[in-house]
């Protein structure tokens, strides 16, 4: 039950709920979310009114409705996604444009940060929202404090070393295209105080 309260209170103040109701069509199943003058649609969701949709306006950067569809009880977890949709006016369709972590925080308009840990490292990447996608911004960071891995010392380097991260001397690299490039760690400071 704690869980639900956490959820809830990731929802900005900018969200508001939406009432959700079920159909089965021909072409599938389709969700009508709706409040005052708002109704939106979304068809063969992958989520449905078992779960809590808010929606909020956004500019991306044309004026849009971004519609949140948070996990049930049922699918919290570590990895626990929100879906995100969006619809260009107050009576359409919604399009799925993909999904982020549960704990994603908002650091601006349209960018979200999540910071968590797994393993021996703790892992920061940031989605920015567009009107048909989410993009993860290069590069994502990482802080490694109990794991071995192989790091590339410049951007250019054709070739990594095996280094050692540990609690009295870890490690800050950057994540660009799957390639981890050592950096110092003043870089890391932020993440250095999730730990």
């Amino acid at each position: 039950m704690l869980l639900i309260f956490s959820i809830n209170s990731l929802a900005s103040s900018q969200e508001i709920d939406l009432a959700c109701q079920e159909a089965v069509k021909f072409h599938g199943r389709e969700v009508s979310l709706s409040t005052n003058d708002l109704e939106f649609k979304i068809k063969n969701p992958r989520r449905v009114c078992d779960s809590n949709f808010t929606y909020e306006f956004v500019a991306l950067p044309n004026e849009k409705w971004m519609i949140t569809s948070w996990p049930t009880d049922e699918e919290l977890g570590l990895n626990a996604q929100r879906d995100l949709f969006i619809s260009p006016s107050k009576k359409s369709e919604a399009t799925y444009i993909g999904s982020i972590p549960v704990d994603a925080i908002a650091i601006s308009a349209s960018t979200y940060r999540s910071i968590t840990q797994l393993g021996g490292s703790i892992y920061e990447t940031v989605y920015v929202v567009h009107e048909s996608s989410i993009k993860i911004k290069d590069p994502s960071r990482e802080f490694i404090i109990s794991d071995a891995v192989c790091v590339y010392k410049e951007q250019n380097d054709s070739v990594c070393q095996t280094l050692t991260g540990t609690v009295d001397n870890p490690l800050c690299v950057y994540i660009y295209n799957g390639r981890k490039i050592l950096k110092d760690l003043s870089n890391c400071s932020e993440l250095s105080r999730n730990e």
